[in-house]
């Protein structure tokens, strides 16, 4: 009896822990706050920056300067962000900062024309990208008026290309002749490997030239002013081991609940089994005494 107990009590520990991680994940995806920024269709930021809260984003244009250097934020964009400056025709500006998890981010950009000098259409390319496809975009704006380079570059395999191209982060936040956009991006790792690395720097960039990208905007003509909202809002991050869990747990679920209930079954068999010989052991003696007597 005291085989059987544990057996049973073994039986719902390793149910237990095979179905609660896929009940704990289905909670958390029910009961965490949704993002509102974009389900309301606007960044909810005052046009006025925290002045406690400096140095979590830096503007740089795509022209490398030798006598005026911008230095990266030094701190991680945990607050709302306003931010307005000037693109000038055919170049580019992009905006620093460090996207770490546990926020959603919400962009709202807005591009018009400039008073000053204004373009026939003011319509531009926006690209979120990372620190080393920055660097590239910037070779290539550095070198766009050599000759064959170009040409030289479609000349290469395409599953070459992805080593000397810029790209988009997670190739989807490319949003090309438009005056206005909204989008929204989580983070999930800080990007820092075995041997250190910190958090990774990510840019906004505003697109005002004629970039190698087929689908891009040409050149506006003229200048173009940007405002940039940043909406931050908190974002409950599900831990990367539930992933492994809740597909581990479902195959393996298949094989130990049919062995489970096989030896539940099995075992209230050996019961019934055990139940008949002690009624029979009694009742053959019984009949032994009888006949003695």
């Amino acid at each position: 009896m005291i085989l059987l107990h544990r057996a049973k009590l073994l039986s719902y520990v390793t149910s237990f822990f095979l179905l609660a991680p896929n009940f704990l994940l289905v909670a958390v995806l029910i009961f965490s706050p949704a993002v509102s920024a974009q389900s309301m269709g606007s960044c909810d930021v005052p046009a006025v920056n925290d002045p406690t809260k400096g140095d979590r984003i830096s503007v740089e244009p795509v022209e490398d300067s030798w006598w005026d250097t911008v230095e990266e934020p030094k701190f991680d964009l945990d607050t709302d962000v306003f931010v307005d400056f000037t693109v000038d025709n055919d170049s580019a500006t992009a905006i620093a900062m460090r996207l770490v998890p546990g926020h959603m981010y919400t962009f709202c950009i807005s591009i018009s024309s400039n008073q000053d000098d204004p373009p026939l259409d003011p319509n531009s390319d926006i690209y979120l990208m990372t620190e080393p496809n920055w660097d590239r975009y910037k070779l290539d704006f550095a070198v766009r008026d050599e000759f064959g380079f170009f040409e030289a570059f479609d000349q290469l395999p395409v599953e070459w290309r992805d080593m000397d191209d810029w790209l988009p982060f997670r190739d989807a936040h490319a949003y090309e002749g438009v005056t206005y956009q909204e989008f929204s991006v989580a983070i999930d790792s800080s990007g820092t490997g075995f041997f250190g690395g910190g958090d990774v720097v990510y840019y906004l960039v505003i697109d005002g030239w004629n970039n190698r990208r087929h689908t891009n905007t040409d050149a506006a003509g003229g200048d173009v002013d940007v405002e940039v909202l940043i909406d931050v809002e908190d974002r409950l991050n599900i831990p990367k081991f539930t992933a492994t869990l809740l597909v581990g747990s479902l195959p393996l679920a298949c094989i130990v609940v049919p062995l489970i209930i096989h030896s539940r079954y099995m075992s209230n068999g050996k019961e019934d089994d055990d139940l008949e010989v002690r009624r029979e052991v009694p009742y053959l003696d019984n009949e032994v005494g009888g006949e003695r007597d």
